[in-house]
């Protein structure tokens, strides 16, 4: 119940951020393509999902401290360090992140929903 205390149920805003945000990228798909098709809401669903999940998954990889080093680089161009090296400042970044919710969960979640409606009208223009 801990997983998914920490990584699923925690923050209604974060869900309705994801949530707001692939309405609004079906919608802008839908406006370009027009609503009168049945394959132009198979390719909404489908954009407004893949882009939900990998824009969660690159805050997951950021959380994870894949562009730490680019952080690092920019806070070495003060002329007075804030960190001796670069190991010094991902051991501060990891302590930050220890108590932080896991934000990127969300918009995995919500895009996979997407991308499921999207198969699943799929699904019913292959069975017409």
């Amino acid at each position: 119940m801990k997983f998914l205390r920490e990584y699923v149920f925690h923050s209604p805003v974060h869900y309705g951020i994801a949530f707001g945000l692939n309405v609004f990228l079906v919608l802008l798909v839908l406006f370009l393509k027009g609503f009168d098709r049945i394959l132009a809401y198979i390719d909404a669903f489908s954009v407004a999902g893949s882009v939900s999940v990998l824009y969660g998954m690159l805050m997951m990889v950021t959380s994870f401290g894949a562009f730490d080093m680019f952080g690092y680089a920019f806070s070495s161009f003060r002329t007075e360090r804030k960190y001796k090296d670069f190991y010094e400042y991902t051991v501060v970044k990891k302590k930050k992140q220890e108590g932080k919710e896991k934000t990127y969960t969300p918009y995995i979640i919500v895009g996979v929903i997407f991308l499921a409606v999207s198969f699943v009208l799929s699904g019913f223009t292959t069975a017409i």
